[in-house]
């Protein structure tokens, strides 16, 4: 079972007792397969292994283009015997560019369709998920009825967060909490966590840590030097020799040379290393750039990891509960009972959040029993009909939905249904359109050769996009068998001890000229 979220995927791996794993992983393990790097012995080996396997990929629609593309690849050059793509078209589609999932339907894609409704216990709130699904708005309003809340503009987070906060402890519990923004979610967060604090809910010895939040960046991003700032740090999920950085490295950016494109990392010894994130990292994925900011945590505070620890069996988004931090160590109570105590300056300590609530990005795949959901009326790209349909039928029995303005919101989700136009169906229009005004002043004579210049400019681009592809491929050489990677020394329960980090090859000396220095 594979899903593009570690919360998905352990969502597969409980209600259907499939084995799951997130689809990032599976294609960052497979990614010899899928430039077509794959040695004899290795394809014979590795076809033998999933010969008898069905693929099946939930949430299909949060899949991007590229992850799509690397997904059939891997599965024919494995002759995977069959891959079942499993999810909602009109829910919201990948943080990276494409919609794969809606355009293989489109283009003939064999699809079974399940239609019956099952999640909803509520009739009337049934009836209003129903509604926003075929982009009935007015309909969907009329069944969440009084459910819709209307306050001012900057009172949004204050009115959601006072919703959780009355109600009892059980309730809390069986209540999801979303927001689409970023920025909204964490000034729900913060309402709550403050009133907590009042509580005492919240209480005992206070440590302050420094947290990276990833500046969510897509490939195309990370590959431009000038996207980078000093203080931002850069996570290599690979190894590249060429800068002496090991697979799971953490490095400053010291400052970026503009005029050579190039990324100026810190390095462990002391000293600068160049780097350029278009030839290094930055288009494959390799690499996650971040912000640091500090966050306070205490007894009772409520978290969620933003990084997988395979060793420690934390994944992307799971929930953890801070049971009391003494001498700098904090001990975590997890969401399946284990406790867990990381030491001070373990990296995980790094990758959290507060969790009381969450993004409509980050809960989709989930169910509760109940939702309070906020939505601004206006925001420019986040207030759609994909958005509303996320946020109410994640609920079984009662959906909430706050907003600053309830007619114009209505307004505006009648008219922005939030379907992304693909990179092809961009272009299709484009020459539609040409085509169209050329028919109107072109004999049909120079209509038709035109017609064939264009196709055969196509075909030239495909031959050399065919040859590049193909001499990367020499370049990079035949993959070879690759051992497991081995857990971190760190165990549930106990202390863990401190790791030593991998010395890196010496890096080369560079020329810096025209630098930006954070210093």
């Amino acid at each position: 079972g594979l899903a593009p979220s570690a919360s998905a995927a352990n969502t597969l791996n409980a209600e259907s007792g499939i084995e799951s794993e997130t689809l990032q992983r599976f294609l960052a393990r497979n990614t010899g397969v899928a430039e077509g790097r794959l040695t004899k012995t290795g394809a014979k080996e590795m076809r033998a292994a999933f010969a008898k396997t069905v693929l099946v990929v939930d949430e299909g629609s949060l899949a991007s283009t590229v992850q799509a593309r690397d997904l059939l690849r891997i599965a024919g050059a494995l002759r995977v015997p069959k891959l079942v793509l499993v999810g909602d078209a009109k829910q919201l589609d990948a943080v990276d560019a494409g919609k794969p999932f809606a355009q293989l339907q489109a283009a003939g894609m064999k699809t079974a369709a399940m239609d019956e409704i099952l999640r909803q216990r509520d009739p009337d709130l049934k009836a209003a998920v129903e509604a926003s699904l075929a982009g009935e708005i007015g309909k969907a309003f009329e069944k969440l009825g009084s459910n819709v809340a209307e306050v001012k503009a900057d009172n949004i987070a204050g009115a959601v967060a006072a919703r959780w906060l009355k109600l009892s402890h059980e309730e809390r519990e069986r209540t999801g909490v979303m927001a689409p923004s970023h920025a909204l979610r964490e000034g729900i967060n913060g309402h709550i966590r403050e009133r907590l604090v009042r509580e005492g809910r919240i209480a005992g010895p206070a440590m302050e840590t420094a947290r990276l939040v990833s500046k969510g960046y897509t490939n195309a991003e990370k590959s431009l030097a000038a996207n980078y700032a000093p203080g931002d740090v850069v996570a290599f999920h690979r190894s590249y020799k060429r800068i002496g950085v090991a697979k799971g490295e953490e490095r400053r950016v010291a400052g970026v040379d503009r005029r050579e494109r190039t990324v100026l990392l810190e390095a462990p010894g002391g000293g600068i290393v160049a780097w350029k994130p278009s030839e290094i990292g930055g288009r494959k994925g390799g690499t996650e750039v971040y912000r640091r900011e500090c966050i306070e945590l205490r007894a009772g505070d409520r978290i969620r990891w933003t990084r997988n620890d395979k060793g420690l069996g934390l994944v992307n988004s799971g929930a953890a509960e801070v049971m009391g931090i003494r001498n700098g160590r904090v001990t975590f109570r997890l969401e399946d009972g284990r406790r867990l105590t990381l030491m001070p300056g373990d990296p995980q300590l790094r990758h959290l959040d507060r969790a009381w609530c969450s993004t409509v990005h980050a809960f989709q795949g989930r169910t509760v029993d109940n939702v309070i959901a906020a939505m601004e009326a206006n925001h420019p790209a986040l207030t759609t009909q994909k958005s509303l349909y996320v946020e109410i039928s994640r609920a079984r029995d009662r959906a909430e939905l706050v907003t600053d303005d309830a007619a114009a919101l209505k307004e505006r989700l009648e008219a922005v249904t939030g379907e992304r136009i693909s990179a092809l169906e961009g272009i299709g229009e484009d020459v539609r359109r040409e085509r169209e005004a050329g028919r109107e002043t072109a004999p049909d004579g120079k209509e038709r050769e035109r017609d064939r210049a264009e196709d055969s400019a196509i075909r030239q681009v495909e031959v050399v996009r065919e040859r590049d592809d193909k001499a990367a491929r020499e370049k990079a050489g035949p993959v070879r068998d690759r051992a497991a990677p081995a857990a971190p020394d760190r165990e549930i329960g106990r202390e863990a001890p401190q790791r030593k980090a991998p010395e890196p090859e010496p890096p080369a000396k560079t020329k810096v000229r025209e630098m930006d220095l954070g210093l």
